[in-house]
């Protein structure tokens, strides 16, 4: 699953980077969604533009023609845009995509349990008729929990940060029907492989997050983990294809 496309090598979140993702053999792009003023999805991480732009501001006070003219590549030699929702399922067609629903406490366009950018995000699936698998993951328990509600078809993941009981995460997925849990990888690198085996022995897919060292890629293989997230797709695929 390439986080975020092939970030290793192209700027991340970009239509470039989703293209040499897929060229690159992922099966999978992860990307991040927020929402502009005028409530359209893009692809973006932070909910400053400061981080990966040449501008200012937070994305849910940017129109979308403000934020199309954003560099997304400062310093680069080509620039890139920072892209909508659609645009980038139109590029990636052929393979999956993990929706990254960016909707967490404290930061500044936080609105559970309206989940404003979720129902956009579901109603750009739908309108592009994009027909690859779909993921949609959070943090936040009430987005996923609002997927559900809203595309029940769709398979919905809990994120978790390192220092989250992996264990205490599978009982939540378990219990409430979700389909993946994805603990940050030192928690699961911790958890280790039994967790892997009780969660699938559950119905539950386990997949982690980011991993860019091939022997950890080839021992998480080994416990038949369902999802990696890497910035370096080419290096996971050749050592998946290895084991």
């Amino acid at each position: 699953m390439a986080h975020r496309g092939a970030s290793a090598r192209v700027p991340e979140n970009t239509i470039a980077a989703f293209q040499a993702a897929v060229e690159e053999g992922a099966d999978v792009v992860e990307l991040d969604v927020r929402l502009t003023e005028d409530a359209i999805p893009v692809v973006f991480h932070d909910p400053d533009v400061t981080s990966t732009t040449d501008g200012t501001g937070y994305v849910h006070q940017l129109t979308l023609a403000e934020v199309k003219r954003l560099d997304a590549s400062p310093g680069e030699r080509e620039r890139h845009e920072v892209p909508t929702l659609a645009e980038a399922l139109e590029a990636i067609r052929g393979v999956g995509v993990n929706l990254e629903i960016k909707n967490l406490p404290g930061e500044p366009d936080f609105d559970s349990p309206r989940e404003a950018t979720l129902e956009a995000a579901v109603g750009i699936l739908r309108e592009v008729r994009f027909d690859g698998p779909v993921l949609v993951s959070s943090f936040n328990w009430l987005t996923i929990e609002r997927a559900r509600e809203l595309a029940p078809e769709i398979r919905t993941g809990f994120l978790t940060i390192a220092p989250i009981d992996p264990w205490a995460a599978l009982v939540y997925v378990r219990s409430r029907g979700h389909d993946f849990v994805l603990p940050q990888s030192p928690a699961l690198l911790g958890a280790g492989a039994d967790f892997v085996r009780e969660a699938r022995s559950e119905g539950v897919r386990v997949g982690t997050w980011v991993v860019d060292d091939a022997d950890t890629l080839s021992m998480l293989y080994s416990w038949g983990i369902d999802a990696v997230a890497t910035n370096d797709p080419r290096l996971a695929v050749s050592v998946r294809d290895a084991q």
